[in-house]
Formats: C-alpha cells, sequence, structure tokens
C-alpha cells in the first residue's frame, strides 16, 4: 500500500510546485542580522517548498500565495519588530524596527497589509511632526514608511516595542541600506504572524499568459484566497501571476488571517491506478487492472481525510462583495494630523 501512496505524493509535489507551506523550519544559516545580539528565538516562519508530508501541511499550514519577479520583498513582522528582507538567492537580512504606537499622542498603530514602495527620498521634512528630518524615507502605506531619525537615542526601542508615530523607525545605516537596494515596487508583506497571504519568487522566464488590468488583479486575489478559506484548494488550484506593484493601492491589499483557513483542506479521493496482473494463459505476458478505491485508506490515515470531506468541483464566483471582503484592506484611510498651530 505504502508502493501506491507514493505516487500519490509526487503527483501533489508537482502540483503545488508553486505554492507556498509556512514552516517552522531552521534557516539561520542563511539569516543575516544587522545586529548580532539579535535572539536566533526570535525568527518568524520560514517557506519550506517540500514540506508535504503531514495533514497540516496539506490543510492549516497553506497560504495564498502572491508573487513577485523582483530580487527582494520585505516582510514586515509587527508582533516581533523585525523586519525580513527576503533575497531571490535565497539569502534573508533582518533589521530591527520600531513600529507605530497607538497609544502616542497622533500615534496610528501599524497596520497588517500588502503594500509596495511607491516613493523614495533621501531627506523627507515631515509635515505632520514640526519638520522633523526623516533619513532615506520610504512610504508603502500612504505618509508610512521606512526611515531613520537624527541621532541616535530611539536605537533602544528597536527591536523591542513599538515607539513612533507611525512609521517604520530604523538605525541610521539600515535605513541606509534598505534604501539603496529596494527600488520603488518592492512589495511589502506587514503582518502580525497570522498573514493568510504570503509573497515568494517567480523563476526568471515567467511571464502573465496575459496583461492583466487592476480588476483582473483584484478578482484573482480573491479567488486564490477564497479557495484557501473554503477548503477547495485542490479542486480550484489557485491561478499564478506576478502581482503588479502598481496596481496595490496606497491602502494595501488585505492580507487576510490564518484563524479563516479550516483545519482540512478537500481532496480529490478516486483516482485510478494499475496494478500489474499475470496473464493466466501465458506468466511471461502481464495485464494492467485499474484500482481507484485503494487510496482512501491511505488518505484517511496520512492525513485524517475521510470521504465526507469531498465534495465536486466548482467554480468560485468571483463577486464584487467577495472582492471587497478578501481585497481590500480593512484598516481603511490613515487619518492625518496636522501640525501644532500653537508654535
Amino acid at each position: 500500500m505504502l508502493v501506491l501512496f507514493i505516487p500519490l505524493v509526487f503527483a501533489v509535489w508537482m502540483f503545488i510546485g508553486f505554492s507556498q507551506i509556512v514552516s517552522t523550519g531552521n534557516e539561520k544559516d542563511k539569516i543575516t542580522d544587522s545586529d548580532p545580539a539579535l535572539n536566533d528565538e526570535t525568527l518568524g516562519p520560514r517557506i519550506d517548498f517540500m514540506a508535504l508530508l503531514t495533514g497540516e501541511e496539506f490543510s492549516s499550514e497553506l497560504r495564498d500565495t502572491v508573487y513577485t519577479d523582483m530580487d527582494n520583498w520585505l516582510e514586515l513582522r509587527i508582533d516581533e519588530q523585525q523586519l525580513y528582507v527576503h533575497y531571490r538567492d535565497g539569502r534573508i537580512k533582518r533589521y530591527p524596527i520600531s513600529s507605530g504606537n497607538k497609544f502616542l499622542n497622533k500615534g496610528i498603530e501599524s497596520r497588517p497589509g500588502l503594500f509596495a514602495i511607491f516613493h523614495k527620498e533621501e531627506l523627507h521634512l515631515s509635515s505632520q511632526f514640526d519638520d522633523a528630518k526623516m533619513y532615506n524615507y520610504m512610504p508603502f502605506n500612504m505618509g508610512i514608511g521606512f526611515h531613520s531619525l537624527a541621532g541616535t537615542g530611539y536605537y533602544g526601542n528597536l527591536g523591542v516595542r513599538p515607539s513612533s508615530h507611525g512609521c517604520i523607525r530604523m538605525r541610521y545605516e539600515d535605513a541606509k541600506a534598505l534604501f539603496r537596494e529596494c527600488p520603488i515596487g518592492t512589495l511589502v508583506l506587514a503582518h502580525r504572524g497570522k498573514s493568510a497571504r504570503v509573497v515568494a519568487f517567480t523563476p526568471p522566464d515567467f511571464k502573465n499568459d496575459r496583461e492583466y488590468m487592476k480588476d483582473d488583479y483584484q478578482s484573482l486575489l480573491a479567488y486564490n484566497l477564497n479557495s484557501v478559506y473554503e477548503g477547495k484548494y485542490f479542486f480550484n488550484p489557485p491561478k499564478r501571476f506576478v502581482i503588479d506593484p502598481a496596481v496595490i493601492p496606497r491602502i494595501g491589499f488585505n492580507v487576510g488571517n490564518t484563524d479563516d483557513i479550516p483545519e482540512k483542506q478537500q481532496v480529490p479521493l478516486m483516482m485510478d491506478f494499475t496494478e500489474p496482473k499475470s496473464d493466466r494463459l501465458d506468466p511471461s505476458r502481464t495485464t494492467t487492472e485499474i484500482i481507484n478505491d485503494s487510496f482512501e485508506k491511505d488518505l484517511s490515515e496520512y492525513f485524517g481525510i475521510t470521504e465526507e470531506d469531498t465534495q465536486e468541483n466548482t467554480d468560485v464566483s468571483v463577486s464584487p462583495e467577495l472582492i471587497k471582503k478578501l481585497v481590500y484592506n480593512p484598516g481603511g484611510i490613515l487619518p492625518y494630523f496636522p501640525p501644532n498651530k500653537d508654535k
């Protein structure tokens, strides 16, 4: 029976070769810390393409994958107060940051979302906070962006706690290095450890099958995430495409929540396989007999999936309501605080 199980594993591996599965595996050898004192135990979940042999990895650990054709992308872990730079060659660099604190006067809490850097300015004077100097400023969420400040007094909060009025504070040298490596359009995935979407690199020669408009991207994003949420990832396989950073609004796209992903994804159980049989008239010859029910026990045993968990394949209708629910960032427009008038 185990021999018959191997082709199924291989088939599924080929099927989701582009998909992402979150893993807690150790990839510390690929991560370069900007601060040697950073604790390795704070590393966030990494991407593991080969983890395919448990029920959780087929189901609750599945994520909707957004693809980029750029050379890097940024993962802002608000819960960890860390920024991870993912490179196409597999390297990961980590920077300590300090995000927005909503308890400060005029403070805004940093929020999850899929964003893109849309502007770069080596020295920006804050229009809200008395022309404060913001070095290597790169906004991605309306006026919120990565930058450093004059002096080093704020360094003690980096990697420890939120302390800014909304932006992502970094050390001067870190912000300068990030500014140099990230062109406009670099994706920023901000989350608190429960993002239902992840970002991955496309192969160098991958191209979209056609030119997509903004509405097309929104429909594809809603379709893919809905397939995961409804437990129909294997019946309604995700559409593979490279996201155009220009279509990501300043308020970002919704990244969902892993709490909304079901414990089990429905998988097809009835698959045809052949088993060799000896020809009774001529033992030197063999025939094949189709068998299609021997995998039910295997899938139930290995993945905890039974026949009751499966349904017929149906197309997902992407309605405006579904797009609003799964694509629009629920945070909405951020408030603007004008400068103090009493000075």
